[in-house]
């Protein structure tokens, strides 16, 4: 009983604040009361009683609901409300307010803090001696209201209150087993503590930390300061009754509130006048603004209390800040990665731990293709790859004249501006430029069009995407020149008149204090432009929008906040939002942090006193009197980080909005909201469009980042599903209308070395990551740095899922994933460490950034600690000076962990570029480099070691040292094989000598080649002209090019040796990829799956890469019969046992689940092949063990039953492809 009591004092003071001789009194007689067993309940009721008088004791109470709960759904205000106030809930509210019902929260006997709730006598009043301190109360709803409070931390050594958020293992594990791990001591399983790792407080997801307030108090605090801190808040002139110590928190920082707050150190002046606003008597402004405006502010709150639920890619953020991350904010580690959302309760995930592939073996060689079809090879049947789409959209506009004419600005340096002449069926790629930012149609002409860009000057067309011409920012005179242009717009009313804006610092944004940005001002349609002033504080501006009335009076949305203009972008007014500025006062000083940034923007068509705003981190921000005043209009939304938003021209009170989770619409002007996803399978949606003429066709792009001036909202993961999508009745149902845009420059490809056809691909200058586990029938994208400008793709022989790339781009020249794409991370500050003395020494490394260009790189297959990488001396780009010159090797033996340069031997300061790196498939001490022109000024050939790296030599005689590619054979690595400028060489010892063998190819260079690794004596290689194909080792090539739409005008194809050995000026705006000016393009290009069976290419349109209309297309060739692959996975913890796989099939995220008693998995290849299957389940997995595998097992795949029997390699089944399909395995 004492106990009790004390429990009950400890809760009372928390919650309501009552003097302390008041709670003595009461816990006595409730004491009493138990002890008597007669303690008595209120009377019911079926109705609610009202009024004050009743207290609301009959609807919800202490007794009958978890206040923190409440708290948690309907907000602490509404919450004291109808607790201490008396006011009878609404319906909606007990709807929310549901799950909050004790015989719902917590089923337990143990004594709980519910049960010592105050029975206040019918018309009294609660005590209201203080304000209810609302830190105190979240600390205790986050840890202990829902739970008993008395039980020790330490019961269980593993999983307590200080190690784990509670309520997140609540959702993880379910109440009943949370109560009987953390109140009963009952250690946790291996299985349980796999789920709730997510739930550690120093790991969990930013929607699953407990309150800051109470991870962040240092050891030995008092759970609730109201208890113990009496003496110390006594000289402060700051304390919970004065002030928001969430608020005053966010702003000075958790260690400045502890000497305040716990402490009782004074506030000084500079702290008082940064926590203003946090005085729990309002928020105060720094405008000097009416009451009744302040009155429409919103409640100040912390970005941490916004509602933001979890993304739609399975994945959600970790905790990753600080030396978790290097200077530019990249992961330096795997301790960055996104962690997998749980999956459901009795839902075991599978773990991939083995996949064996047939062991090679020679074929039968023949000399000449051996099928034909008029008078053409067809033993590879090529077929173009589609889907290969980022979906990198940035802006959409349709012509308000003529609305099948539209237009999609992408942010790609390789697909900048695509045309639409069919309401979005089809679409034709008609400048490139660079980023594309903002994009404009003149009201009255649908030939004319502008465009912004990041990289370039704005573009103007006059005759419909025809023909294009730079405008403003072109000159070296331009205020502006080489600055990011960001935003434009024009006017609907005065449709000569267009504005737009340009960032005038060094960076694209995204940094505090704000950078200017200068407006310009054009009245002949964008022809000719004229500097009209400066917005000084707006920083990158998102959104232009041009008063219907008055075209001198412009709105934009910025990262300084909202602003407007009433002269034409001469002045302007600051931040107009106020809740905004408070949060713009905060940031000051304090770099990114919590930007006041504004995206979306516009203002109705038919009562232009009603504007919108979206912000990127606060909601909506609605006025109704011409911008004067502003609050919240967030009624519906599930989210408050939004990007864009539109109303409707045809019926100007439909409203669309897109957002991190998908698309909203409004059709009250904005006031409430409602989600319209069905049918978007991916929803990090930016850009809208609305057809002019009818509200219900809208228009929809997704995105990775909201990158238009600045990386915003990146959005990492492994997505699904990216595109353009349209709706036809209102947002109700989306389906994909992007066909035609697609990865215009492929420049890298990666084949999976054990999974059969898991396929990588690199864009020049994308985004991100393409991979396809079905040999192109479908994408998924992975946005990344290390994906700008990459180079070789590297895999992991034992983990599967551990990736290696390159690229130039900072940050990005060495990066890794561990989750198999999901998440990358840099290791290139572990290159920059290794540097050797002798690099140091000879001046190779000059001042400045960790400006790296690193190519090769490669796993030992035999041993996954060992990776090999190498760099490039890079002089193509006249623009970027790297900090590295010379070429140099790196070796880690320990993973990744470290990398040491190791070049002994090796010239390092030739201004050369290692290429490729061939390590032998079991010692994983033998490893050559090859070197190539390449991006750089020279090639010296090949470059061997037999010791680790300790010591290199070259292995040149007979060889043309002017290489490109390099492949070993896996059954006998001493036979090699080099794609060279003046042929195919091989060698059959070591490298020691050796031989052209390009018979069959009659033109040379030879630029990239790939080995069929079931079958050495295959191979295929690319010349800038043609494809070819050996079946004999190389002795006789003959073309394989059946179906590709190849170059004609053979005769201007020229080596790059050619052009130096002629003296020929190599022009530096044209090397890369673009340097032989044929069907097919330079490096990694060619490639071959683990299985032999897909063979995929990069195709260009036009010889040269200046021509805009210029790309570079997949393809891909599909061999039958596909080849069996053996996979075997472990299944959590269930008695150690595993499962058998063996498939045609590419198998991967398998699972069971126990509640159905069902194993379902993925199996996936390209489309029209067949699959055979056999899974080896153990008979204890599924109900009816043994019995029902052999009598009574279902397969289904895509919810089609397939027949299916119990061989000696288990239950097997056939299939067809159609790309990726479900299966599910399950007893009768």
């Amino acid at each position: 009983m004492v106990n009790k009591g004390i429990l009950m004092l400890e809760y009372l003071l928390n919650r309501y604040g009552l003097p302390f001789t008041a709670i003595i009194v009461v816990i006595t007689l409730t004491l009493a009361f138990s002890t008597c067993g007669s303690a008595q309940e209120p009377a019911t009721s079926q109705e609610p009683a009202t009024g004050k008088e009743s207290l609301n004791q009959y609807t919800v109470t202490e007794k009958t609901h978890d206040i923190g709960c409440i708290d948690d759904v309907l907000g602490m205000a509404t919450t004291d409300d109808i607790i201490h106030r008396g006011r009878p809930p609404t319906g909606e509210e007990l709807d929310k307010i549901q799950r909050c019902k004790l015989s719902v929260v917590r089923n337990t006997s143990a004594p709980t803090v519910q049960s010592l709730t105050i029975q206040t006598p019918i018309g009294s009043q609660p005590p209201t001696a203080t304000p209810i301190n609302k830190t105190a109360t979240k600390t205790e709803d986050a840890s202990s209201s829902t739970k008993p409070i008395a039980v020790s931390p330490s019961v269980n050594g593993t999983v307590t209150e200080k190690t784990h958020d509670i309520g997140c293992i609540d959702d993880v594990l379910g109440m009943d087993t949370t109560d009987d791990i953390v109140q009963e001591g009952r250690p946790p399983t291996g299985a349980e503590l796999d789920k709730i790792q997510r739930c550690k407080l120093s790991m969990g997801g930013e929607n699953n930390k407990p309150p800051k307030h109470e991870t962040d108090k240092p050891a030995g605090s008092s759970q609730n300061r109201n208890v113990n801190q009496s003496s110390s808040t006594a000289t402060s002139n700051v304390d919970e009754e004065s002030h928001d110590i969430d608020c005053i928190r966010y702003i000075l920082g958790t260690a400045t509130v502890n000497e305040i707050i716990d402490g009782g150190r004074p506030a000084t002046d500079q702290e008082l006048n940064q926590i203003t606003h946090c005085e729990i008597s309002g928020i105060k402004s720094g405008y000097d603004q009416g009451d009744s405006e302040k009155e429409n502010k919103p409640e100040y709150s912390p970005p941490s209390e916004q509602k933001n639920i979890l993304p739609d890619w399975g994945f959600q953020p970790t905790n990753c800040e600080g030396d978790d991350k290097d200077d530019s904010g990249m992961p330096i580690g795997p301790q960055c990665n996104l962690v997998p959302i749980p999956p459901e309760p009795g839902v075991i995930l599978g773990q991939l731990i083995g996949a064996k592939l047939p062991s090679p073996k020679y074929g039968v060689p023949s000399q000449a293709c051996q099928s034909f079809q008029e008078e053409s090879c067809n033993e590879l049947q090529w077929e173009e790859v589609s889907d290969l789409m980022a979906g990198e959209f940035v802006q959409i506009r349709i012509s308000r004249t003529n609305p099948n004419i539209m237009y999609a600005g992408t942010d790609s340096n390789d697909m900048t501006t695509y045309r639409s002449t069919d309401s979005g069926a089809t679409w034709d790629l008609v400048h490139v430029t660079g980023h594309a930012a903002g994009l404009a149609i003149s009201p009255i002409d649908p030939n004319i069009v502008l465009y912004t860009n990041l990289e370039a000057p704005v573009q103007l067309t006059s005759d419909g995407g025809n023909s294009w011409s730079p405008v403003v920012g072109s000159s070296p005179s331009d205020m502006n020149f080489n600055k990011p242009f960001t935003a434009i717009s024009f006017s609907l009313t005065q449709p000569n008149i267009v504005y737009t804006a340009a960032l005038r610092g060094s960076t694209r944004g995204g940094i505090w204090p704000p950078e200017p940005s200068d407006i310009y001002k054009s009245t002949d349609s964008g022809s000719t432009w004229v500097h009209v002033g400066t917005c000084e504080t707006c920083s990158s501006i998102q959104t232009i929008v041009i008063d219907s009335t008055d075209s001198n009076v412009l709105w934009v949305a910025s990262e300084g906040g909202l602003q407007q203009s009433e002269d034409g972008g001469q002045t302007w007014s600051g931040n107009v939002i106020p809740y905004l500025q408070e949060v713009a006062a905060q940031t000051w000083g304090n770099a990114m942090a919590n930007m006041p940034k504004v995206i979306g923007l516009d203002i109705h068509p038919a009562k232009p006193d009603i504007i919108l705003a979206a912000t990127s981190e606060y909601g909506i921000f609605r006025s109704t009197d011409a911008g004067n005043t502003w609050s919240h209009s967030n009624s519906g939304l599930e989210t408050s980080k939004l990007h864009q938003l539109h109303f409707s021209p045809s019926n100007p009170d439909v409203v669309y909005l897109s957002s991190h989770n998908g698309i909203y619409r409004s059709d009250d002007a904005g006031q409430s909201w409602t989600a319209r996803n069905d049918g978007l399978e991916f929803k990090f949606l930016s850009p809208i469009a609305i057809h002019p003429e009818d509200e219900n066709i809208v228009f929809a792009g997704t995105t990775s980042e909201i990158y238009t001036i600045h990386p915003e909202h990146k959005n990492n993961g492994m997505h699904d599903g990216q595109g353009l999508y349209k709706s036809v009745d209102g947002g109700i149902h989306w389906s994909r209308s992007d066909t035609g845009i697609v990865e215009a420059k492929t420049a890298q490809i990666g084949a999976h070395p054990i999974l059969p056809f898991n396929t990588w691909v690199g864009g020049e200058s994308g985004r991100g990551n393409f991979y396809s586990p079905d040999g192109g029938d479908s994408w998924l994208f992975s946005p990344s740095i290390t994906s700008h400008y990459p180079m070789v793709y590297a895999f992991n022989y034992e983990f599967p899922t551990i990736i290696y790339t390159t690229g130039w781009l900072r940050t990005g020249e060495l990066t890794a994933s561990t989750d198999e794409g999901a998440s990358w991370y840099t290791l290139t500050h572990k290159l920059e460490n290794g540097l050797s003395a002798r690099t140091r020494e000879l001046g190779l490394r000059t001042e400045g950034g960790t400006d790296f260009h690193i190519h090769g790189v490669a796993v030992a297959p035999s041993d996954p600690n060992t990776v090999y990488v190498g760099s490039v001396h890079d002089t193509v780009y006249p623009n970027l000076t790297f900090n590295l010159h010379g070429a140099h090797i790196w070796k880690s033996s320990d993973g990744g962990q470290t990398f040491p340069e190791m070049s002994e031997g090796f010239p390092i300061e030739t201004k050369t570029s290692i290429n490729s790196i061939v390590v032998h498939p079991t010692n994983s001490e033998v490893a050559y480099a090859m070197t190539t022109l390449h991006e750089t000024e020279t090639a010296i050939g090949i470059y061997k070691t037999t010791n680790g790296a300790q010591s290199w030599f070259p292995v040149n005689e007979g060889l043309d040292p002017y290489t490109n590619d390099l492949q070993m054979d896996p059954i006998n690595p001493d036979i090699l094989y080099a794609a060279t400028e003046s042929g195919i060489y091989k060698t059959t010892n070591g490298a020691q000598s050796w031989s052209k063998y390009s018979t069959g190819i009659p033109k040379a260079p030879v630029i990239d080649m790939a080995i069929d690794p079931l079958n050495p004596l295959v191979l295929y290689a690319i010349t800038a002209e043609d494809l070819y194909s050996t079946r004999d080792g190389a002795e006789h090539w003959y073309p394989a090019s059946f179906n590709i739409p190849l170059l004609q005008d053979f005769s201007k194809t020229l080596s790059a040796q050619e052009r130096l050995l002629n003296e020929l000026r190599l022009d530096r705006t044209k090397t890369g990829h673009s340097m032989y000016g044929g069907t097919f393009a330079q490096d990694r290009t060619l490639e071959i799956d683990a299985t032999g069976r897909l063979i995929v290419v990069a195709v260009k349109t036009n010889r040269s890469d200046t021509v805009e209309e210029n790309e570079r297309k997949l393809y891909r060739a599909i061999l039958t019969p596909l080849v069996d692959v053996e996979y075997q996975f472990s299944i959590g913890d269930h008695s150690g046992q595993a499962l058998d796989i063996t498939s045609k099939s590419n198998i991967y995220d398998l699972l069971f689940d126990s509640n159905t008693q069902e194993v379902k998995f993925t199996a996936a290849g390209p489309s029209g092949t067949e699959s055979l299957t056999s899974v080896r389940i153990p008979s204890s997995l599924l109900s009816g063990g043994e019995y029902a595998l052999e009598c009574c097992v279902k397969v289904l795949v895509d919810g089609i039953e397939k027949p299916a029997v119990n061989t000696d390699k288990g239950i097997t089944f056939q299939h067809v492809h159609i790309g990726r399909s479900e299966v599910i395995i399950k007893t009768q």
